[in-house]
C-alpha cells in the first residue's frame, strides 16, 4: 500500500469545509491538514456543532484529519504574550481533538538579532512543557514544525531533547530545510524516531533567493527524502503544502493539488520497485506518552 497523502487548506483558502472533503475524496488523498489560527477552516471558537460535522464528514468519506495548524510562538520578550500562546496552542489541541486530527502542528517563531538560539530555547522549553502535559491528556500529539529562526532541522533538536515525551515530535518540511542549505541525510538524522509527519512542496535557489515551483519541477531533493523514509519505514502521513494563500500567483489549488498528488504517488511506486519496500500506512492513533 502507498503512503497515506494528505494537503494542506493553505493551498485553498476561498474553498468551504465541504468542497475540502470533497476534492480530497474525489482526487484520491487520504486525508486533510487543516489551517488553525483566525484564518483557517477550523478555529478555537468553531461550535461543538461544526467540529462535529467535519469529524463526521471525514468519516464518512474515508478521509483522516492529520492535523491542526496553530500559528503559536514562544519567543516574546513579553511573559503575558507567551502565556497567550500557550493558551492558544492548549485551544488548538482541543480542538483537534473534538475533529479527530492526531496532531497540532505549531511553530516556534522569528526573532531579531539580539536574541540568539541559546536564549530562546530555555524560554521555549518552558512554554512548550505544560502543553506537551496537556496534549498527553487529550490524546493528540505538537508536532513542532523548524521555521522562522528555527529553519534547519538541528535548531529544534535541543528543544525536542529537552522534553524526551512521545506526545512532542517533529514536522519534517524537506525543502524548508533545504532552502537553508541543510543537507537532507543530516535533517532524518536529527529528528530521527520522531518526525510525526512530513511536509512536501518543492523549489528552486537557497536563502532569500529560494521560490515555489510546481511539486516535481524543483530542486528540492524530495525523492532522496522519501527514499530516507521508506528505508526506514516510517509510517507517518505526508502532506502536500501548497502555499497559494501566502503566493497567489502560484496556480491555482484545483489544478495544483491533483498534480502533486500524481508526483509525489509515483515517487512513491517508484521507491517500491526500486527498494521492493511496502510503505505502511500511517497508524490512526497516537504512541502512548512516554511513562
Amino acid at each position: 500500500m502507498l503512503a497515506r497523502i494528505a494537503f494542506s487548506t493553505l493551498a485553498c483558502p476561498h474553498w468551504t469545509i465541504e468542497t475540502i472533503i470533497a476534492n480530497a475524496r474525489r482526487w484520491g488523498f487520504d486525508g486533510v491538514e487543516w489551517r488553525g489560527g483566525v484564518a483557517g477552516h477550523v478555529r478555537p471558537d468553531s461550535a461543538p456543532g461544526a467540529r462535529a460535522a467535519l469529524r463526521q464528514g471525514m468519516r464518512e468519506s474515508g478521509l483522516v484529519s492529520i492535523a491542526v495548524t496553530a500559528y503559536s510562538t514562544f519567543v516574546s520578550d513579553e511573559p503575558r504574550a507567551r502565556a497567550a500562546n500557550v493558551e492558544q496552542l492548549k485551544q488548538h489541541l482541543d480542538l483537534a481533538a473534538d475533529i479527530g486530527a492526531a496532531y497540532v502542528r505549531t511553530f516556534l517563531g522569528e526573532f531579531g538579532p539580539p536574541q540568539t538560539h541559546e536564549e530562546m530555547i530555555p524560554r521555549i522549553v518552558d512554554s512548550l512543557a505544560p502543553c506537551v502535559e496537556y496534549a498527553r491528556r487529550v490524546g493528540v500529539g505538537i508536532a513542532v514544525e523548524h521555521h522562522d529562526a528555527f529553519v534547519r532541522t538541528a535548531s529544534i533538536v535541543p528543544i525536542l531533547d529537552s522534553i524526551p515525551d512521545r506526545s512532542l515530535g517533529a514536522v519534517w518540511d524537506i525543502a524548508n530545510a533545504y532552502s537553508a542549505g541543510e543537507n537532507v541525510e543530516r535533517g532524518i538524522q536529527n529528528l530521527d524516531g520522531r518526525i510525526f509527519y512530513v511536509q512536501l512542496k518543492d523549489g528552486i535557489g537557497q536563502n532569500e533567493a529560494w521560490r515555489l515551483t510546481n511539486v516535481g519541477e524543483g530542486e528540492a531533493p524530495l525523492r532522496r527524502g522519501l527514499e530516507l523514509l521508506v528505508a526506514q519505514n516510517f509510517r507517518g502521513p505526508y502532506s502536500i503544502e501548497w502555499e497559494y494563500a501566502w503566493h497567489p500567483e502560484l496556480e491555482p489549488p484545483e489544478r495544483a493539488l491533483p498534480a502533486a498528488l500524481k508526483v509525489v504517488s509515483s515517487m512513491f511506486a517508484k521507491l517500491q520497485v526500486e527498494q521492493s519496500t511496502v510503505v505502511s500506512p500511517a497508524p490512526r492513533s497516537l504512541p502512548t506518552a512516554s511513562a
